[in-house]
């Protein structure tokens, strides 16, 4: 009988300290990938679900997309005359990501008109499935088809790592927030457009940066799943009659010193077997020079700028960027 009563005793306990932290986690939601509509954060949110969100939402409002990392906020979307874009980008986002946005949005009915498919050196390593584990960069549940209990499970029942603890303490007594609202992204570059200055990033202070020793480095291989997934891309694009723009982005010098060249190689090789793309990764003028970067993997605004001059305006800048039409 006692011990009966003390397994009943430890079944509940668990169960009340699983509850607990179920609903801890949930009220923390640390990377919101619930609370979409909030515009103030203590923690980076997932970008990739409140940005799904909202253009579920304002279907009508855009009718061409930038799809890529965090690397192409600074490629200003109304520089690009062709049509109404909106920026995309989020923390490492990797084709497969692109794919079942893509996907949804034609589902859903949002209709495009027009892409540009931002691929980087890390874009056939990172692996999909290591994304779905971590909240700041799990794909939206509409766009996997995963069921929505699980997609909570899979986010709030688990252990709080030191960034949910943080941002549960940060809830709980105050602390720095910043705004992002992903409805201003226009009124955000429009911002930008006015404020940049190259001088910034060619004092010998940011030129001579420690920032810029340490390189951005990647080890994996998904290149068979990234190669699919964009021909994927590819398809759906000619199907529904979308223009689409591929482009791999500059690689910072010091980054590049650690890049896999043999893959990076095969990649290019494999890409241009699907579809004419823009490289901007060959090392370059721009890759050398640290007054065009904000470290060794995100470039600065007037970067942004000259993608854009070179894919959209057809005016070469140094000859950086190159149009690959088929490499045998």
């Amino acid at each position: 009988m006692k011990t009966k009563k003390w397994l009943l005793y430890a079944l509940l306990t668990s169960f009340i300290l699983i509850l607990s932290d179920f609903i801890l986690m949930f009220w923390s939601d640390t990377f919101s990938n619930l609370h979409t509509d909030r515009t103030l954060f203590y923690t980076s949110p997932n970008k990739n679900v409140i940005k799904v969100d909202y253009i579920l939402k304002n279907k009508t409002k855009y009718d061409s997309f930038i799809f890529g990392s965090s690397r192409v906020a600074s490629i200003n979307p109304l520089k690009i005359k062709n049509g109404r874009y909106f920026n995309m980008t989020h923390a490492e986002e990797i084709p497969k990501e692109y794919l079942l946005v893509i996907k949804l949005f034609l589902k859903s009915g949002v209709k495009i008109k027009n892409l540009l498919i931002v691929l980087d050196e890390f874009s056939y390593q990172v692996s999909f499935e290591k994304h779905q584990r971590q909240g700041l960069t799990k794909s939206h549940y509409l766009a996997t088809g995963e069921n929505f209990f699980k997609y909570c499970r899979e986010l709030y029942l688990r252990y709080p790592f030191r960034s949910d603890r943080d941002h549960i303490k940060h809830k709980i007594f105050g602390g720095p927030m910043f705004i992002y609202d992903v409805s201003k992204q226009y009124e955000y570059y429009k911002a930008i457009e006015k404020t940049f200055s190259r001088k910034l990033f060619q004092t010998e202070a940011h030129i001579n940066s420690k920032v810029f020793n340490k390189p951005t480095f990647y080890n994996g291989n998904t290149l068979k799943e990234t190669i699919n997934d964009i021909k994927d891309i590819k398809m759906i694009c000619n199907k529904n009659g979308i223009n689409c723009n591929f482009m791999i982005n500059p690689i910072h010098q010091k980054t590049y010193e650690y890049t896999n060249k043999e893959l990076l190689k095969e990649f290019r090789k494999q890409l241009s077997y699907i579809t004419p793309y823009y490289d901007f990764s060959y090392p370059n003028k721009i890759s050398k020079d640290n007054s065009y970067w904000i470290e060794t993997s995100h470039y600065t605004v007037d970067v942004g700028n000259m993608i854009i001059d070179t894919i959209y305006n057809h005016k070469q800048t140094d000859g950086f960027g190159r149009y690959i039409q088929k490499i045998d």
